[in-house]
């Protein structure tokens, strides 16, 4: 009789317990998977945090936490790690009643790219670990890979020489940064021209002169349509990375850029077009445009944009700038028509070495050949 009460008991118990995890497993049990905020470059390395927080009496001996993401980022510790189309991580955790999990995973980025985990599988178990429990949360968390940073210091001559000096005294707006001297106060003179320590030393208010800047616009074509069938995109990639490093250049130097490119934003499902603008806020949106172009989707027509651009400019005179290993007569001849009489035109052609080059300098562009590696990464 004993031994029968003792089996019925048992039988209560692994019933109860059962009934117990099943019920209240996945109460006050939080699962949060998320990137670092600050973007990177490609070849850099990064991090995802994992944090597992229980609050409540239940513990769960057993859970198992499974998500994945692109295979272009390489967990440094491939313990736990699947790699096929996606990568596949799968972390088991014990977790016991009112505790708090944080584990950190260092990643090296491979490729460029905007990067999400949109969810993650939980599973786990009841106390006896005869019932499996899974539950499907929720996770939003995005990490930007920017373009591989490019040295373009041989792009410094033929830059300097297609801007030549922006600082002029002819134009109406003053620069607060291109200081050309100090002079005696004059009743017009606002308060915040005032040079307080020349004022001090002269014994009279002293205001300070500034020279004004030309502002230069610069509109930089990003043109990464195949010339044949065959795909090349390595070359596309490090026109990616020369768009990327132009702008950067530009802007450093205060002087606003449009990027027009042909190519479509995998997160808006629109082509990658970015106004003209200027200061920290402008590069950052280039990057993160540049780092989110789709070379899987067929481009649009650059002639065409080219074609469109140039029936709708206003009266200002840009720099124009092409990055594109595309080198058809037509696409030639369209930029040819906008640049004439232009302030500046240079085309960047990222070439291999055994590519031809069928276009040549002009009085009204430059060209520049680009040597890529087929090799390069």
């Amino acid at each position: 009789m004993k031994l029968v009460l003792l089996l019925l008991g048992a039988f209560l118990l692994f019933f109860l317990q059962k009934y117990i995890y099943q019920t209240y497993w996945k109460k006050q049990l939080t699962v949060s998977i998320r990137f670092q905020e600050r973007p990177v470059f490609e070849g850099e390395s990064a991090c995802l945090t994992e944090i597992i927080e229980n609050r409540k009496l239940l513990p769960l001996i057993h859970l198992n936490v499974k998500f994945q993401i692109s295979r272009y980022l390489q967990f440094q510790n491939m313990e736990n790690t699947t790699v096929s189309d996606q990568t596949y991580r799968s972390d088991i955790f014990s977790v016991l009643f009112f505790q708090r999990i944080t584990r950190t995973l260092q990643f090296h980025c491979q490729k460029r790219g905007y990067y999400e985990i949109k969810q993650a599988d939980c599973i786990s178990s009841d106390l006896l670990m005869t019932h499996s429990l899974v539950t499907i949360l929720p996770v939003q968390t995005f990490l930007y890979v920017y373009p591989k940073s490019i040295d373009i210091s041989s792009l410094e001559v033929p830059f300097r020489k297609m801007i030549g000096s922006i600082t002029s005294r002819q134009f109406l707006y003053e620069d607060p940064f291109e200081f050309r001297g100090i002079r005696d106060y004059t009743i017009t003179d606002p308060m915040n021209k005032i040079n307080w320590k020349a004022s001090a030393r002269s014994g009279n208010l002293m205001v300070n002169l500034h020279d004004s800047t030309a502002s230069q616009e610069v509109i930089l074509f990003l043109n990464l349509e195949d010339e044949s069938i065959w795909k090349k995109e390595f070359l596309h990639e490090v026109s990616i990375r020369l768009a990327g490093a132009i702008s950067h250049y530009f802007l450093s130097k205060s002087i606003p850029i449009q990027m027009i490119c042909n190519a479509y934003d995998l997160l808006t499902g629109q082509v990658a077009t970015i106004p003209a603008g200027t200061g920290l806020c402008q590069i950052t949106t280039i990057y993160q445009i540049l780092a989110r172009i789709d070379l899987s989707r067929p481009t649009v027509s650059c002639k065409q944009q080219l074609q469109d651009l140039l029936y709708t400019q206003n009266r200002t005179v840009p720099l124009y700038i092409m990055i594109s290993s595309n080198l058809r007569p037509d696409l030639q001849e369209a930029f040819a028509n906008l640049t004439q009489n232009s302030a500046g035109a240079l085309w960047i052609a990222p070439l291999t070495a055994d590519m031809e080059l069928p276009i040549s300098s002009t009085l009204d562009m430059q060209v520049i050949r680009w040597e890529v590696s087929p090799y390069e990464t």
